[in-house]
């Protein structure tokens, strides 16, 4: 896969499943079918679709950027059932010289970032989401367009068939995206994966049916196990009405319509964390591994004075509810990169100090974009000390800590800043509870690894139930905390204060709340980089 070109190519199994499910459930009696492919790479859907309409006489249209594809493709052409023509060119250019409706729509289409894309594809992109409202103008990734324009391009009865990344589930912008699909089309079918379609690649995929009219309406889920189940037709779709409501997005999809009535009661009765605090990124310098040093290179430029201890990385601190100066002294000794030099004190005059300036430019640091907003290169701005920081990417469970070090953060934390008569302690306390922990993994998304990830804004919006404590409280807990053998024992007692002595939650409803997030837990630390057999 090449991330400029953004190219999954799909597994046969897939392909041929695809296709021929759509074939069996809808339109396995038509004839002179139009069909479009738009980025149909290996050509592995036209073999699928010749394959399975031997009997019926398809009028295939196909595009693809990639000219080497195409050159393959094209010879085998004469072989397929069918009338097919392929182009090579840029399906978001092609797209505004063809006005053709189709009666199916099936692919793979690209997955490449808006930060690789070139400012003409990123203005044809937005030009592509302005023919749906619902879509919005900002550009995230390129296959929105593909999904968008897809759209516009179907008959009346008209269906999709799209392998997808599984973003489109978890993501804010797929929000807009998810209730575009409930207007658009009136059955929506989406087929997860507990291991990933695709070989030696951290992208968890989903495959994506709509069909524009269905005597059985609704949004419906399936997860399928093996590729054997999708060859054997071995699953069971799921409807989910509660997220045809958009109650909550649909990456909460693995739960039971019971749990997602629950969580949208406790969203709209409990306040967010933002209630409590102010929540800034942590510092950017645009080159860590320079800007962030040891004890030794402190120590060798002289630049103990201009120094100040810094966390850089949620691994340095795991199991860690507290950042306490003796943890992070065993973060220096152990030779981690534990200090931040605010090079804009330095002494330039110092042989020394101007010789890590000089590395620097020597490393071309000084041309990173970032570094040429800036006044001088080597000043980063905005280093100020939390009371306390989030580290937005995590593994088993979020973690909020104490910074009782007065350490900086880097911008893979959020630091934490608390309004009026509410304490830094009380808020660490008071997050760590299975209600809290639930919402976690139902507003965050995950990636390939299981690794979860909560935006600032998914983070502030985290209901919380809030208590005030005293320190003493507070450091039997951390105490506590570091005691445990695994985040379950901090959960069980916490609840007991929180949800049922503080809330008055029953425990039913706290079992209930343990069980949501097992769920979705199982299902994102399930994901892997495991291909089908």
């Amino acid at each position: 896969m090449s991330k400029k070109s953004g190219s999954y190519y799909t597994p046969e199994s897939v392909a041929n499943f695809m296709v021929s499910y759509m074939r069996d459930k809808y339109y396995s009696t038509n004839q002179g079918l139009k069909v479009l492919e738009p980025s149909c790479g290996d050509g592995v859907f036209l073999k699928a679709l010749s394959n399975n309409f031997v009997d019926t006489k398809l009028i295939v249209e196909a595009v693809d950027l990639d000219k080497s594809a195409i050159e393959k493709v094209t010879p085998l052409l004469d072989t397929f059932h069918g009338v097919y023509k392929v182009t090579n060119a840029d399906y978001l250019e092609w797209c505004f010289k063809h006005d053709v409706r189709y009666d199916f729509i099936i692919g793979n289409p690209p997955y490449i970032s808006k930060k690789l894309l070139t400012e003409e594809q990123r203005e044809n992109c937005r030009k592509i989401h302005s023919q749906n409202t619902e879509f919005g103008r900002e550009i995230h990734n390129i296959w929105t367009a593909f999904l968008c324009d897809g759209i516009s391009r179907l008959k009346e009865n008209g269906a999709m068939a799209f392998v997808l990344p599984a973003e489109l589930l978890k993501v804010k912008f797929g929000e807009k995206i998810q209730r575009a699909l409930l207007k658009e089309f009136q059955r929506v079918e989406v087929f997860t994966f507990s291991k990933n379609v695709f070989p030696n690649i951290e992208q968890d995929t989903i495959i994506l049916f709509l069909f524009k009219n269905s005597k059985e309406q609704g949004l419906y889920f399936t997860t399928i196990d093996s590729s054997s189940c999708l060859i054997k037709r071995k699953f069971r779709l799921k409807r989910k009405r509660s997220l045809e409501a958009m109650k909550l997005k649909w990456s909460a999809y693995p739960l039971l319509e019971k749990h997602i009535n629950k969580i949208t009661h406790i969203k709209k009765c409990l306040p967010p964390i933002l209630s409590y605090c102010e929540t800034i990124p942590g510092i950017v310098t645009a080159a860590n591994d320079y800007f962030i040093a040891s004890k030794s290179v402190v120590d060798e430029f002289e630049l103990g004075g201009i120094s100040t201890p810094i966390v850089q990385k949620g691994v340095f601190v795991n199991g860690c509810v507290k950042l306490s100066k003796e943890k992070f002294n065993s973060l220096v000794e152990g030779g981690k990169p534990a200090f931040f030099l605010d090079l804009s004190k330095a002494d330039l005059a110092n042989k020394k100090h101007q010789n890590y300036i000089n590395i620097g430019t020597q490393r071309k640091i000084d041309q990173r974009y970032k570094c040429t907003l800036r006044d001088k290169w080597y000043e980063v701005p905005g280093a100020w000390v939390p009371e306390g920081f989030f580290f937005k990417r995590c593994h088993d469970y979020p973690k909020l800590i104490f910074n009782d070090a007065d350490a900086l953060v880097t911008d893979a934390s959020y630091r934490i800043k608390m309004k009026g008569e509410y304490d830094i302690r009380s808020l660490i306390f008071s997050f760590y509870n299975s209600l809290t922990l639930a919402l976690s993994e139902v507003q965050g998304r995950y990636y390939g690894g299981g690794v979860l990830e909560l935006t600032p804004l998914e983070f502030k919006s985290l209901p919380i139930p809030y208590m005030s404590i005293n320190e003493e409280m507070f450091n039997e807990f951390v105490e506590s905390f570091h005691k445990k053998k695994s985040i379950q024992d901090v959960l069980a007692d916490n609840d007991e204060v929180l949800l049922i002595n503080h809330l008055g939650m029953s425990r039913g409803d706290v079992a209930s709340l343990r069980e949501i997030r097992e769920i979705l837990m199982a299902r994102r630390l399930s994901i892997s980089k495991s291909q089908f057999s």
